[in-house]
């Protein structure tokens, strides 16, 4: 807990101080007068309109205004909720009862209600101009709920659970030491393996990208062995992961299915210890029994961040800015040198999208167990994906190869797709062992041989050429960097557990 954590009274009145000072230049101005009425005597309202207006145009072409909008009306709710005559009950309460302040809290509900409302404001709006008060405030809620002197303890077998959840939660086990990240056996084999080097300088790397000619792959070792995510303050911890999400009480964005080109694949917004239980730790958790609110399919609304979903499906923290939705967790990482170097252009990649030059690289977390698949794609910047957790196998195919890889197009509801191949890795592996990384035997397992003679006719009469595409493949180890050149098409699947991040740039 920092020491300058602010206290509820206090992050109360600099809350409503920053609601109530008007500036000549906020953007929240141009929702206009009429909207602008609603704040703050009529909350609920102005969330209702301000996520209509987001789930109107895409996200890209949503005015700041309505974001604006939903975080200031977002922040009245907040106080709602943590009001004086609240803050005057609990100190009452207190002194009546003898109660420690985070047995009154964490019976009371209201540090989970204001936690999502706060996060789904993060997650949908990105809480511009506001995200200083925001953090502010979870840092408040953390000194409610950590005592001085102590830390925030999850599942403490010596006392009882008392966050209270669902009527239907089952007993929890101990959270264990660390995820369970050995390699499968037998693990992948190599064929094509991708390059390696040892703390690559930064002239190095500055040579092989300042030449469009060797952007290739190349996995770097002993790059990030400062990060203390690595070590001092460890991610293969479920317990330190825990406690820096106020418990699990913070929300996530979770990806459920195989991949994003599968039929029923979806996303949830639940919290972080629903996701835990449900994917992270099993084995070690009893699965979540409680129905859904809604679809998968389905974005949720100012009150809908569900939180159960099918334990049998794959879930996927992927793709996602943890790190400017919970900065404590970018502390204990660093963003390469590597990321600050120039890139030559590279003309001749006319399957990628030009992209503007990025001012700081862009950072995403991939967060999921083991089974978790990003499928065959490219994209339009650099890529320093550094691996933290467990173990990833990773298949690469040049640029040179992107007809063989037969690039998708815009689907029914209008998306581009052309990033994305059409061909399914995992099963052009069960039906040709020689480009499986399983090794040749039991690829085809499962299929009588005029069975497999049939798919593999339909298959290279659907994609013709893919077989014979080159690739290089390679794990991806803790404490190793994988640098990957704009325009190659990857592949990469989680063997165990696993927490990456990714630094795009160009």
């Amino acid at each position: 807990m920092s020491n300058d954590a602010p206290t509820l009274g206090e992050i109360t009145q600099l809350t409503r101080q920053e609601l109530t000072t008007g500036k000549k230049s906020d953007p929240i101005r141009e929702c206009g007068r009429a909207a602008l009425a609603l704040l703050p005597n009529d909350f609920e309202l102005a969330l209702k309109l301000a996520y209509q207006k987001l789930h109107d145009v895409p996200y890209r072409e949503v005015k700041t205004c309505w974001r604006r909008l939903y975080t200031d009306a977002s922040l009245w709710k907040v106080l709602k909720l943590v009001g004086d005559e609240h803050d005057e009950h609990l100190r009452e309460t207190l002194s009546e009862t003898g109660c420690d302040k985070e047995e009154v809290n964490t019976n009371s509900g209201w540090v989970d209600e204001v936690v999502r409302i706060l996060d789904m404001t993060l997650i949908l709006t990105g809480a511009p101009e506001r995200e200083e008060l925001v953090e502010l405030w979870f840092a408040a809620l953390k000194a409610v709920l950590t005592p001085p002197g102590s830390h925030l303890h999850i599942d403490d077998p010596e006392r009882p659970r008392k966050r209270r959840r669902l009527s239907s939660e089952s007993q929890t086990s101990r959270v264990p030491a660390s995820f369970a990240t050995v390699l499968p056996s037998p693990p992948p084999t190599f064929r094509h393996a991708i390059p390696r080097t040892k703390e690559l300088s930064l002239e190095g790397f500055q040579k092989t990208v300042g030449d469009a000619n060797t952007h290739t792959p190349l996995i770097i070792e002993g790059a990030i062995q400062h990060w203390p995510a690595l070590d001092e303050r460890p991610w293969n911890d479920p317990a330190y992961l825990l406690e820096q999400t106020l418990g699990g009480r913070r929300l996530i964005p979770v990806e459920v299915g195989k991949s994003y080109t599968d039929e029923g694949w979806g996303q949830r917004i639940i919290t972080f210890r629903d996701f835990m239980e449900t994917y992270m730790l099993e084995g070690h958790r009893e699965a979540l029994l409680t129905a859904a609110h809604t679809d998968t399919t389905q974005s949720p609304g100012p009150d809908e961040a569900g939180s159960s979903m099918k334990p049998n499906h794959t879930g996927y923290l992927a793709q996602h800015d943890l790190f400017a939705q919970i900065p404590s967790l970018h502390a204990d990482i660093s963003i390469p040198d590597y990321c600050y170097c120039e890139p030559a252009p590279s003309p001749h990649l006319t399957h990628i999208k030009p992209v503007a030059k990025l001012e700081e690289p862009l950072l995403n977390a991939w967060f999921g167990p083991a089974g978790t698949i990003s499928p065959l794609h490219t994209d339009p910047y650099h890529n320093i994906l550094a691996q933290v957790v467990g173990y990833k196998y990773v298949r690469l195919y040049a640029p040179a190869e992107t007809q063989r890889l037969h690039p998708r197009s815009t689907d029914e509801s209008g998306v581009d797709m052309s990033n994305t191949s059409q061909v399914d890795l995992d099963e052009a592996m069960a039906l040709y062992p020689a480009i499986s990384c399983w090794g040749s035997g039991g690829s085809c397992e499962g299929f009588k041989d005029e069975v497999l003679c049939e798919r593999r006719r339909e298959f290279e009469e659907d994609y013709p050429g893919f077989k014979d595409a080159g690739y290089i493949e390679g794990i991806l180890a803790p404490g190793e960097c994988l640098y990957l050149p704009v325009g190659w098409w990857h592949y990469i699947r989680s063997l165990t557990p696993s927490f990456s991040v990714s630094f795009w740039f160009n």
